[in-house]
């Protein structure tokens, strides 16, 4: 039986293992039919290695041409290939391999990619790329904050102090063609609306000269944030106050002070504005000692503001003050010696004025002058203790003495005694009284 099976197994070898040969590359063909070969695209992030080995040159360096993403192309069996994704590929760059160009500018370092499975039945096409990049020194400077404000404060108030704290200086590290552009580091902080002092914790904003803003991607600094407080002042408008030192030549005299502005903005806290009603510039700001024209001139008022007031426009700190001088004119009135007031005529006698009228100079500015008529000048004559006979007497006349000077002038005057005929000593006899009445009325005429 034994024989039998091994004669039937040797018969034929030739053929049988010719059709054994055959099987194997029927199966071959079938598989590979079924499963051939794909080739599939994949795209990831370079990560860079070793970066110590640049800072310590110290340079940084800066991606160029978006090299810091590579495209790839992988073959393999396609029940291989079908499982990956760009996520199982991971591509590094060590910067100690890299290879400097010959500006010294700029480099490249070799990328290597590998798979995170099935790593050694993957073929890589074109794996050979590198990652670009261009070299800058590495510097560092500091930069004090601007502090700034958007939006304007509520009705009636006026932005005072804003400062910058905690901190106030920035420590910037970066590229040199990137921290040379720096001109200012600015923080902002919104006002609008306001009516009371706020603060808040702000991102500092970084300017070149243009006032261009800078990316500071590539940049590092010791705070990304700072504190700026800004105070909220109560505002209130006064008038400026003048007066002079000196006097004016001869019939000079200071007319009127007018300035431009008339009146300022000032803020504060309430307790320092409530108990300000003016501002008043010290006299010997204006001297006006021997001047014949008008005094023009311009002054500062910030240094007479009282501690803890500030103006809220600066423009109004220049204010141009004018002195109006004019010289005294004369001006003649002529009043009627009926209108003239008689003062201290004893019991007995009686004045009769030897002119009908007086004429009288007023000095003053024209403008008062030309606001004087007669009829404004209430005159009077005092006769205290004058006996009979012809007097001069000097009138006086009831004047503004600042705004008018009168030249002295005297009226001659007769005194003398009531007659007994006029019927003065008896009181009880009416047809006396009418007498007298008349000689009086009579005597006034003359005059």
């Amino acid at each position: 039986m034994a024989n039998k099976i091994l004669k039937t197994l040797v018969n034929n070898i030739g053929y049988k293992i010719l059709a054994v040969v055959f099987a194997f590359i029927l199966w071959l063909v079938v598989y590979n039919i079924d499963d051939p070969n794909k080739t599939v695209r994949f795209t990831t992030n370079v990560m860079v290695e070793n970066e110590s080995a640049i800072t310590d040159m110290n340079k940084c360096y800066e991606v160029l041409n978006g090299t810091n993403t590579i495209t790839f192309s992988v073959t393999a069996k396609r029940s291989v290939i079908n499982k990956l994704e760009d996520t199982d590929f991971v591509a590094t760059a060590d910067m100690n391999r890299m290879i400097m160009n010959s500006d010294n500018k700029s480099a490249k370092v070799p990328i290597e990619v590998i798979s995170r499975r099935s790593n050694s039945s993957l073929k890589y096409n074109g794996k050979n790329q590198y990652l670009e990049i261009s070299l800058d020194d590495l510097v560092s400077r500091r930069f004090m904050i601007t502090a700034d404000t958007t939006g304007q404060v509520a009705d009636g108030y006026a932005l005072g102090e804003v400062t910058v704290t905690n901190p106030n200086v920035l420590n910037v590290t970066g590229p040199a063609t990137i921290v040379d552009k720096i001109d200012s580091v600015v923080a902002t902080i919104d006002v609008e609306g306001m009516s009371m002092n706020l603060s808040d914790n702000v991102l500092p904003v970084f300017y070149d000269a243009d006032g261009n803003e800078i990316d500071t991607t590539r940049l590092k600094y010791n705070n990304t944030t700072v504190t700026i407080a800004a105070k909220i002042l109560r505002v209130k408008e006064i008038p400026l106050s003048f007066t002079t030192t000196g006097t004016p030549s001869g019939d000079y005299r200071v007319v009127e002070i007018t300035s431009d502005p008339e009146n300022i903005r000032i803020k504060g806290a309430s307790s320092v504005l409530n108990p300000i009603m003016s501002l008043a510039i010290p006299a010997e700001v204006l001297n006006v000692s021997g001047a014949r024209d008008d005094l023009t001139t311009t002054i500062d008022i910030t240094e007479y503001l009282p501690d803890g007031v500030e103006l809220v426009d600066a423009a109004d700190a220049t204010v141009t003050v004018t002195v109006r001088i004019e010289a005294y004119q004369s001006k003649t009135f002529t009043i009627d010696t009926k209108d003239i007031t008689v003062n201290g005529l004893e019991d007995g006698y009686e004045l009769a004025f030897e002119q009908n009228s007086v004429t009288v100079t007023i000095s003053g500015l024209q403008n008062d002058l030309n606001r004087l008529s007669a009829a404004d000048l209430a005159s009077a004559i005092d006769v205290s203790g004058m006996e009979e006979g012809l007097h001069q007497v000097n009138l006086e006349i009831e004047l503004d003495e600042t705004n008018y000077a009168a030249r002295m002038v005297s009226v001659e005057v007769k005194i003398s005694k009531k007659s007994s005929e006029n019927g003065d000593s008896n009181d009880d006899n009416p047809t006396d009284d009418t007498s007298d009445s008349e000689d009086t009325s009579a005597g006034n005429d003359n005059n």
